[in-house]
This record gives C-alpha cells, structure tokens and sequence, in this order.
C-alpha cells in the first residue's frame, strides 16, 4: 500500500477516478487481460458483476468489449501495450472502430517502459499504426496530473479511444512545476527561435533540453501534445507561428509517429516551418541496460539534444 504522500502514477491515478465513475454508471464495464493493479481489487470486489479477466486472451477481450458495447455498455479494457495494440489491431479494427464503439483501450508500457524486457514489450510503434484508425481518439499524457485531467472527457467521448500510461517513476511536470495543463496540448513554456513538440514521458526530456539550450543563447518552447488525435491543428499551428523553427521529439519510431503528424499539419495548412524529429529511426532496440542509457544511444536524452538541436539551428536557421 502507498502512503499518503507518495505520488500514484499515471495507471492509478485513472483507476482511482475511474472508480468514482463506475459508482455513479451502471453501464460502464472494465475488462482485463492478465493485468491486475492494487487500484483495481476494489473493482473486482466492489462491481462484480462488471468486471472482467479474460486471461493472456487480448483478442477475446477486444471481441467481447465490442459485444458489450453494442448492448449499451461503456467498456475498459486493459492490458500491457503491445498487446492492446498490435496483438489486436484488427479486432479494434474491425469490431470496435468499424462499429464506431465506445471502447477504451488503457495500454501500461509506453515507448521503452519496459526497457529490460526486449522487442516483445516495447511500444514504439503505436502511435504510427493506431493514429491511421478512424473514429479513434488517442490520448498520450506526459504526467500523472496530465492523466487526472482526461479521465471524464474520455469517459464522456461515447467512440473508440486508446489511452497510453507510462510506468510508474516518470516525472511530475505540471505539479512539479506549477505548470497549467490547457487541454488537449499545452505550451508548456514559451519561446520565440524553435519550439519542441513531444508527447509523453518526453516531455520531461524536452523541458531539461530547452533549460540547457537556454545556456546556449537560444530561446526554445516546450509544447505537450496530450491528445494526438484529433490534434487540435488550429491550436498547434497558432502557437508554431511564433517560431522560427521547429523539433518533434518522441520516443518512438519516426515513421508515422508524432513528428511526421506535425509535419503533415503544416504541410496541409501551407504554414511550413523549418523542422527537425527526433526519435527512434527504423530501428529496433535490442540494446539493454535501462531505459536512460538506450535514451542515451539514440540521442534523445537532453545531452544529445541540446547539441544537436544547437548544430540544427546553427547550421540551418541562422
């Protein structure tokens, strides 16, 4: 059990408020595939009747979600992130976005979460392949306050979403920093030379980068994308015009991830900007020794940033 001073994270600080939810909606059903969590047991006891475990049956859970949708249910489901994603892609697909359902995939594991655990468990292909599914919303919250702020909109949204948490360990960038969350994205701090677009626990890295880029003479933003799709395009291009130039950092692959989703925005709205991604380039990561240290290989750790974003901008902008 936590104390009453420790921070939950982002899975526990939903199921905390989704609990309070479920008190109040008869027809809202959660269902597990071979995950459980402390803030869940009173679920199984407390709504018995409408709470699920189907076992490793990731499949099985999205077909019966769609089932329980289609009768007037409001269904969660919840399992690791791999498998809420890719191993069911087309049940959601097919039984859930087709249908245009009001069914919640919560996926625990964002991006390399799960460093040691190799390929299998890493998520850093979601956002390119769940952001190409109509009808579905994608929310991706860089903290737990973050997380706290969407769980009655999702719960109001009555069509298909995918939630993506972190584990526990990542960085309090509202509380912390008495930082105001502004819906589906936040300028987090402002700048005018380039602006960093990142989503996620990268945003903790974005903030340290722009303070050493600071040192270096350059004034750079920190814009956290909460809700990747629908992006809020009108919101996002009024705040890129004021900058010269922009970076896009995920921890994720490049192709089709958040990058490639700025870049098409501006490319859609003839507002074009000089940019830069940063991420995990066409590649798997088999490397271990923990989460920072494979930040550290693939330069998206505020030490590689900084430089980079740095010999960016010198060599292209100025």
């Amino acid at each position: 059990m936590k104390n009453k001073n420790e921070k939950l994270g982002m899975r526990d600080v939903f199921f905390e408020k989704l609990y309070t939810i479920f008190q109040n909606d008869p027809n809202a059903c959660f269902i597990t595939a071979d995950n459980g969590a402390p803030t869940l047991d009173k679920f199984a006891t407390d709504f018995k009747d409408r709470y699920f475990t189907v076992g490793i049956a990731e499949q099985q859970m999205i077909g019966m979600a769609a089932g329980l949708a289609l009768e007037g249910k409001k269904v969660y489901c919840y399992a690791i992130m791999p498998f809420i994603t890719q191993r069911v892609f087309e049940q959601i697909r097919v039984d859930v976005c087709g249908h245009n359902l009001p069914v919640t995939m919560l996926g625990i594991g964002a991006g390399l979460a799960y460093d040691i655990m190799g390929i299998t468990h890493h998520t850093l292909e979601d956002v390119s392949i769940m952001r190409t599914l109509p009808n579905l919303t994608i929310w991706s919250p860089s903290d737990s306050t973050a997380v706290d702020s969407i769980v009655k909109d999702s719960h109001d949204l009555q069509t298909p979403q995918y939630i993506r948490f972190d584990r526990m360990g990542v960085p309090e960038i509202y509380a912390d920093n008495n930082f105001s969350i502004e819906g589906d994205l936040t300028e987090i701090v402002k700048g005018k030379d380039v602006a960093i677009v990142t989503t996620g626990i990268m945003a903790n890295n974005a903030l340290k980068t722009a303070e050493q880029l600071k040192r270096k003479g350059l004034d750079v933003g920190v814009i956290d994308v909460v809700k990747i799709k629908p992006l809020n395009t009108a919101k996002l291009l009024s705040i890129l015009n004021n900058y010269k130039a922009v970076v896009t950092l995920e921890e994720g692959v490049l192709a089709g991830g958040l990058g490639s989703l700025v870049l098409e925005t501006m490319s859609d709205s003839n507002n074009y900007k000089p940019t830069k991604r940063f991420g995990i380039d066409d590649s798997f990561v088999f490397e271990n020794g923990g989460r920072e240290h494979i930040w550290d290989l693939y330069e998206i750790n505020e030490k590689n940033l900084s430089k980079k974003i740095h010999e960016w901008h010198t060599d292209t902008i100025c």
